[in-house]
């Protein structure tokens, strides 16, 4: 035995000894995690469901934590945070009653249209008809093949999904109002934690990063929000003024259309000559467009650029790369989300070209 260890490289074993450890505690992990699949997916699904809200509380604070911030500078009382915080979230609530009640009131008028005689003619023949119209189903089900559970257990997954949206947007709000009370607490505890773990240089290397990132997407996303409340309140004013018919419909989706850029006048000017086909007013339809085409210039070249606090120059070809791949991984979101982390990823780079010039002493090209 040791003739043997008088041939052998003590550095050259103890590495072969690594990899035969390595190998052989990789493939037991491969072992535990394939007999126990179901209690992994069951835990990643678990810790998906905790961290969605999580996630959208978050956002949901940064984006309003300007007006907290503002209403904060005004109060000059003891629990002014507090109360800030208080007043943004009913003013947020109020906006949002304030648009479902005109919504309701302009489906309200829509029905007070339909005559009372039409009602209750339908009504008297209601149980003659349903029927002969649940026979016309059950047979146009048959002929085409079609599975009646499967309608029913979409149906069933619709409405989970909506109730499932409804609990994440309330949990979301729940742990919102909490980051923006504690706001100060949460910063000042990552900060420890992070002068720990990470060192000095790296600090101020994600510092930066973050002011880039929060100069982008603050800039950007809040900028956007309120551009696409006042375009959708003007419009909706405006084609209520014209008598374009459904305003309050053309109004909200021109101002949903332009959270993203160059979508919102295709949306609106889409939905204004849809509406106007199904009640066929085509005068309303000339003067909807011209009026809508005014109001979306006016904010491409003043509204929209006085909003957006951050200047982000990116080119026209980088905006649609940017909104196609966001589009393909998260869905509306992604396209919101993809034109300032472009110009995120644009700067970042600008610099690292700035830093390899500054040490090759190679003179920048001047702006042309």
């Amino acid at each position: 035995m040791s003739k043997i260890r008088q041939y052998m490289d003590s550095k050259y074993t103890k590495i072969s000894v690594y990899v035969i450890a390595t190998v052989i505690i990789t493939f037991l992990l491969c072992i535990i995690i394939s007999l126990s699949r179901g209690f992994f997916a069951k835990l990643f699904n678990v810790i998906g469901l905790v961290l969605k809200p999580i996630i959208a509380g978050g956002v949901i604070a940064y984006l309003i934590e300007p007006v907290v911030q503002w209403f904060q500078k005004k109060l000059k009382i003891k629990n002014a945070r507090t109360v800030a915080v208080i007043i943004t979230i009913v003013l947020i609530v109020v906006l949002v009653l304030g648009i479902l009640l005109v919504a309701v009131a302009f489906l309200g008028k829509q029905i007070s249209e339909i005559k009372l005689d039409d009602i209750w003619s339908l009504v008297g023949n209601f149980s003659d008809q349903i029927n002969e119209i649940g026979e016309r189903v059950k047979a146009w089900f048959a002929e085409h093949s079609i599975n009646v559970s499967a309608i029913t257990g979409g149906v069933s997954n619709v409405i989970s999904g909506i109730t499932g949206a409804a609990s994440d947007i309330f949990f979301a709000m729940i742990f919102a109002v909490y980051f923006l009370l504690d706001s100060d607490g949460i910063t000042g505890y990552w900060d420890r934690v992070r002068k720990i773990f990470v060192k000095e240089q790296t600090r101020a290397k994600v510092h930066e990063v973050l002011m880039d990132a929060d100069k982008c997407f603050s800039g950007y996303i809040r900028g956007q929000f309120l551009d696409a409340l006042l375009v959708g309140v003007i419009t909706f004013i405006a084609m209520l003024i014209c008598g374009v018919p459904y305003p309050f419909v053309i109004g909200l989706l021109t101002g949903v259309g332009n959270l993203i850029p160059y979508v919102g006048p295709v949306v609106g000017f889409a939905t204004l000559v849809i509406v106007c086909l199904i009640e066929s007013a085509w005068t309303k339809l000339l003067i909807g467009g011209i009026v809508l085409a005014v109001l979306l210039f006016l904010d491409g070249n003043v509204i929209n650029p006085k909003l957006l606090s951050t200047n982000i120059e990116v080119h026209p070809l980088l905006v649609f790369a940017a909104m196609i791949a966001g589009s393909a991984v998260g869905g509306l979101l992604g396209m919101l989300i993809a034109v300032p982390l472009a110009a995120l990823l644009k700067i970042e780079f600008d610099k690292f070209i700035a830093r390899k010039e500054a040490e090759k002493g190679i003179k920048p090209a001047a702006a042309k």
